[in-house]
């Protein structure tokens, strides 16, 4: 097995760190409780929509691996990426519905809309061209931070260039394929909240 020089153990933990569901499942959390009232609607929400947003594609991702549908948890191969997406769209969507239906707060349904399009405008994406989706998630989450709590959050953007040179150095992506993931979900996040409204510079 060949050993790993530091900067690639670097790059390779800095991916782990910033995977694509670990990143945007532990800020789906916190937005849950974030928002709740108290503890006990913050457990009810998570209950509602755990199985979609978490189990169900957690499952999908693991038996696809178990399966050798998928060679890697990078889902590397640009043609094993289109099953997946379809079931995290899916999920998303009913997950988006069932906390409209909760009531959740505004800025909260109207972020998991924007993921929901970016999600489908990857998906559609990805038959052609292989769009980062670490720089795209963390971009997308980032930008909902400064979007709903200010531009004095603007250092987390400092996060997406360390993220572009760690998958680049793995020989993931190319510089446009990580550049495009963060323009992408950019776009969307902050077209999708100025459609309804919000002030995105304060």
């Amino acid at each position: 097995m060949k050993e790993q020089k530091p900067i690639e153990l670097g790059a390779e933990i800095i991916s782990w760190l910033f995977f694509p569901p670990l990143v945007a499942t532990v800020f789906f959390v916190f937005l849950i409780f974030w928002y709740s009232q108290d503890l006990s609607q913050g457990l009810q929400w998570l209950t509602y929509v755990a199985p979609f947003l978490i189990f169900i594609p957690l499952v999908f991702f693991a038996l696809s691996y178990k399966l050798h549908w998928i060679s890697d948890v990078d889902l590397t191969k640009r043609s094993e990426r289109p099953a997946f997406l379809i079931v995290f769209t899916v999920s998303l969507a009913i997950a988006s519905a069932i906390m409209y239906l909760l009531q959740a707060p505004e800025k909260f349904v109207i972020y998991i809309f924007s993921g929901l399009i970016m999600v489908i405008l990857a998906s559609i994406i990805t038959f052609y061209w292989k769009i980062s989706f670490h720089t795209m998630v963390t971009t997308s989450v980032v930008s909902a931070i400064v979007i709903i709590g200010g531009l004095r959050f603007w250092p987390f953007f400092l996060l997406l260039p360390i993220i572009a040179w760690a998958r680049i150095v793995l020989k993931k992506h190319s510089l446009y394929q990580v550049i495009g993931g963060v323009f992408l979900s950019a776009a969307i996040t902050w077209s999708v909240f100025a459609l309804f409204g919000f002030r995105l510079f304060y």
